[in-house]
């Protein structure tokens, strides 16, 4: 159909429609979306929730209310209060599913976007979120059968549009994909019945999206079957089997949180039966909507604690797994404070990144204020995007499952969380559009922590306009580096306000990895990870220093009750040995954290420097070496071997035993 007539039918809808009439028409599908996109192109159901949760964030929604019938998941609404659609709208949406109007100047003409940037919402002006317009066919993960309802303000009717979807199978025996003929044109992917109703609820505005006969395999996907069914298959121990022989090995492992699992008796489902299994739930029913995501995230901190950090989909079943997904991706608050809101009183050991080559991070503490945002003094604007938008799933108020303070700790050396904060905006005004991508700008964080919990957050995360279709790469945009264990503690978002969403595959769960942003942002991550690990190593490196100084390592610890054990053995008080001391040609002792005794055991620098020189005198090895000479000297005095020798003799001895200690093989 050639434009003219395409435009003459949408008109001829519209006014039928506005008539009061029910009108039928093809639901087609525009050359550039995929052929089989009706089959489904998101994973799991949750992406497909989090489409249409996008779309109410489009449309100006403050709320989303989704219902999921759980646990059977026989049907699914998602409500919004957003701007609604005009009939106009809602054909085109239907007739040019992947043709979306956003972006577009249709967008502007049927009053979807801001009429001066179609890239802003109209009302409240947010960055769209949106993609290409598939938002509708992610149900098709779902169901192939759906309603909407939508109204505008002002208006005295409802919209309703009844959706039949189809396989595109059943389309394709009818064409020959082969042919050229056919190759590139719009297909018909279903058909759709609209029609008005009359309202005296002029106030009213939103969409609803009613989802009828969930496929099979996304309820059993919803249930955990897979998980569920492997407690129905396990092999039962047998007369004469122990029970923790080779028969018991294939136990399935079963989430901590769970909604439960239905038996299904005579077609009636119920928590009743063999393999069936009651909800367990970190809160209580009668819990607040926003009470309950937080004690959620609160449970799993705490199986932190004292084990290693819980993967999710061995802790929460598939629902609340999507839950969790859900609240990472969306736009929404931060279950406590965004990182670029955090101030000295929060998180005190933070770093600049350098975007300068081979740059290092910089301590930002002679720069902050103990009350001031970090994102404020370093002139950031992600954390002053306020999303004004819940969303709540089966009475559960969802939030961005990260925090910053008061995380797990573990024996690490370093304890405390460390934060790395930079931002890019790379010069690509010399560089021809089609090259460069267009403009590109981000904001970022790295997170050291001793523990990253769960472990599914340990990784980097890029958000297009506040928000994210996929999880935490844990290869960091494939970083290479030895340094493994440093790796295994990082989080790491990236904020970008400009550029990067053309790179975003069609899935929105992917990027095109040959885009230009992706490769300039993957760069970049690079380059802070390479600042972070050299950072944490000398942080590191001083603390061991120091804790060697001050005798609290386990090295330190290890020789003070060897020494203390053979002092007391020859009846002397281990807490009045003497210590070794380094003194300069001033007669002053060279380390200012030690206290010289009145009886020490002296060595000047200048004899010392003969066999340590000054610029190794301070490394850890070192230390160490001086800690056992003195360790020798004590165990030596505790059984009275230094009493007849001079302050000379001891040096020369302490020399001789020094030098043989260095040695190495």
């Amino acid at each position: 159909m050639d434009l003219k007539a395409e435009i003459e039918l949408e008109n001829k809808l519209i006014q039928n429609i506005s008539d009061g009439k029910v009108e039928k028409t093809k639901l087609e599908t525009d050359d550039k979306v995929l052929a089989r996109v009706t089959d489904g192109i998101y994973r799991l159901p949750g992406s497909a929730l989090r489409e249409l949760i996008s779309n109410a964030y489009d449309a100006d929604a403050e709320n989303v209310f989704v219902e999921t019938d759980a646990p059977r998941f026989n049907s699914i609404t998602i409500r919004d209060d957003g701007n609604g659609m005009s009939i106009g709208t809602l054909v085109n949406m239907l007739r040019h599913i992947g043709g979306s109007a956003k972006r577009t100047e249709k967008g502007k003409e049927l009053k979807v976007t801001d009429d001066k940037d179609n890239s802003l919402s109209l009302n409240k002006k947010r960055k769209l979120i949106g993609k290409i317009g598939i938002g509708l066919f992610s149900v098709a993960q779902l169901t192939r059968d759906f309603e909407i309802v939508t109204k505008q303000a002002g208006n005295d009717f409802y919209l309703k549009a009844k959706v039949q979807l189809f396989n595109f199978s059943d389309d394709a025996d009818k064409h020959d994909s082969s042919s050229n003929e056919e190759r590139g044109k719009s297909f018909q992917t279903g058909s759709v019945r609209i029609w008005k109703e009359v309202t005296e609820n002029i106030s009213a505005h939103g969409t609803d999206i009613l989802l009828f006969n969930i496929k099979q395999s996304a309820k059993e996907q919803l249930k955990s079957v897979d998980v569920w069914g492997q407690t129905e298959n396990e092999t039962d121990a047998e007369a004469g089997i122990e029970e923790d022989s080779f028969m018991d090995s294939s136990k399935a492992t079963l989430p901590d949180f769970h909604i439960g699992y239905l038996t299904n008796k005579k077609g009636i489902q119920e928590y009743d039966g063999k393999f069936a299994m009651l909800p367990s739930l970190p809160w209580e029913v009668e819990d607040k909507p926003n009470v309950k995501f937080l004690k959620l995230y609160d449970a799993i901190l705490d199986k932190t604690k004292n084990a290693v950090s819980p993967k999710l989909n061995l802790v929460l079943d598939n629902y609340l797994n999507m839950i969790w997904t859900l609240g990472l991706s969306i736009p929404l608050d931060y279950v406590e404070k965004h990182p670029f809101s955090l101030t000295l009183n929060d998180l005190a050991d933070v770093y600049s990144l350098s975007n300068k080559k081979k740059g290092q991070a910089e301590s930002l503490l002679k720069h902050l204020k103990p009350n001031v945002p970090f994102g404020t003094t370093l002139g950031f604007n992600s954390q002053n995007s306020k999303p004004d938008f819940n969303v709540c799933v089966d009475g559960i108020k969802l939030f961005r499952p990260l925090k910053f303070t008061n995380l797990p700790k573990s024996k690490a050396l370093v304890k405390k969380p460390i934060l790395f904060l930079g931002k890019y905006k790379p010069d690509l005004s010399k560089v021809d559009i089609k090259e460069s991508g267009g403009e590109l700008e981000f904001e970022a964080y790295c997170l050291w922590t001793p523990k990253v919990s769960p472990k599914d957050h340990n990784g980097s995360l890029i958000r297009i306009h506040n928000a994210s279709g996929i999880s935490f790469d844990e290869t960091f945009m494939k970083h290479q580096v030895a340094e493994h264990t440093i790796k295994s503690q990082l989080t790491v978002e990236i904020f970008v306000s400009k550029g990067l969403d053309s790179a975003l595959n069609i899935d929105r769960e992917s990027f095109n990895i040959a885009h230009p942003h992706y490769q300039i942002v993957m760069r970049w991550l690079h380059s802070a990870i390479r600042q972070v690990v050299n950072k944490y190593k000398l942080i590191k490196k001083d603390l061991r220093s120091k804790s060697i100084e001050e005798g609290n390592d386990d090295f330190s610890r290890q020789i003070k009750k060897i020494v203390s054990s053979s002092v007391e053995s020859n009846s002397k008080d281990p807490l009045e040995l003497s210590r070794l001391v380094v003194l300069n040609e001033n007669g002053e002792n060279i380390n200012e954290n030690d206290i010289t005794h009145a009886e020490s055991y002296v060595i000047s620098k200048k004899n010392f420097d003969e066999f340590i020189p000054s610029r190794n005198q301070n490394s850890i090895k070192n230390k160490k070496l001086m800690k056992k000479s003195e360790a020798l000297l004590q165990v030596l005095d505790g059984y009275g071997l230094l009493d007849n020798l001079t302050v000379n003799t001891q040096e020369n001895l302490l020399l001789d035993i020094v030098q043989i200690l260095s040695l190495e093989e």
